[in-house]
């Protein structure tokens, strides 16, 4: 019997000929071949990127080029509705998969009658070195819904999923550097069974000034909106979610927020009577205890 063709899904944007490269070759070296890689230029005037991108001469290899740039969420979902699959695999194009990530993956879905899965990473900086050589996820279903109040509890990049999950959600939503934890959201509210792979499977490369870094308070607030609604996540809109994050509710927390990340930064790195003052201030910001109870909570997670 044939097996399952797998569509594996990238969008590239400013990446570095070097990752794009690790990263391209860590999938067309996999140990599973039946699959369609689907690279999406999100940058055409990126002239580096688009010469890099021309070097790769393999079948299996199907570039989608915008015409400007939509950012991530329109890129992925215009490449899934080109996904021929019957599988989707996500892939970032810094991140490196290891050789047998598919074949793990598939065969790890199908043994426990899963929808989708992510599995355990490696971390590593700008240059590739190791920054932590094991980050777990909770293993099971149940325990992936419990967790999923303080955070998401799969790493994108290392997803793997059957296509009709993608149909029947529809892609993914407009919600601003929180487009996977919402995609989570409304599977495991539809119904779909999520797990995670007790393995590493991938190196996942984080930077000091990625767009995470630079949007943490807003994407940590629009994360917190999306979990007090996870029980009826599918009723918000894309709409309701833009009114919650123009309203003046949102950018006053952004600032209460701020400030308390500033405090800490001071706690660490300021001088004696700075670091005196804002550790007198910091229990006063209601983010001071909502920090606490997260960071406790993704300890837990992490060694559930």
């Amino acid at each position: 019997m044939e097996a399952p063709l797998v569509s594996i899904l990238m969008s590239t944007y400013n990446e570095t000929p070097k990752e794009l490269d690790e990263s391209i070759n860590s999938i067309l070296h996999q140990t599973y071949s039946n699959f369609e890689f689907l690279i999406i230029n999100d940058n055409p005037n990126n002239c580096e990127l688009e010469e890099t991108l021309k070097t790769y001469v393999d079948s299996r290899i199907r570039i989608i080029r915008n015409e400007k740039n939509l950012g991530l969420v329109k890129s992925l979902n215009a490449g899934l509705k080109l996904c021929e699959g019957q599988y989707v695999a996500r892939m970032d194009a810094d991140d490196i998969s290891r050789q047998s990530r598919i074949q793990d993956e598939l065969l790890y879905l199908k043994k426990n009658h899963l929808d989708m899965i992510g599995s355990y990473i490696e971390t590593i900086d700008e240059h590739g070195e190791t920054i932590k050589s094991l980050m777990r996820f909770p293993e099971k279903h149940n325990q992936i819904a419990k967790f999923m109040r303080w955070g998401s509890c799969s790493c994108h990049p290392t997803w793997f999923l059957k296509r009709e999950v993608c149909l029947k959600l529809h892609g993914y939503r407009k919600t601003p550097h929180c487009e996977d934890y919402d995609f989570m959201l409304r599977a495991i509210n539809n119904g779909y069974k999520i797990g995670n792979i007790p393995k590493v499977e991938l190196s996942y490369r984080i930077r000091k000034s990625g767009v995470s870094k630079s949007h943490e308070a807003e994407q940590f607030l629009l994360r917190d909106y999306l979990a007090q609604n996870m029980k009826r996540i599918d009723l918000l809109t894309e709409e309701s979610i833009t009114e919650f994050l123009d309203s003046e509710k949102f950018h006053r927390q952004v600032e209460q927020l701020t400030r308390y990340k500033n405090e800490k930064q001071i706690i660490k790195n300021g001088s004696c009577i700075k670091k005196i003052k804002a550790a007198t201030q910091i229990p006063k910001n209601c983010f001071f205890w909502r920090d606490i109870v997260e960071k406790t909570t993704l300890l837990l997670r992490e060694h559930t």
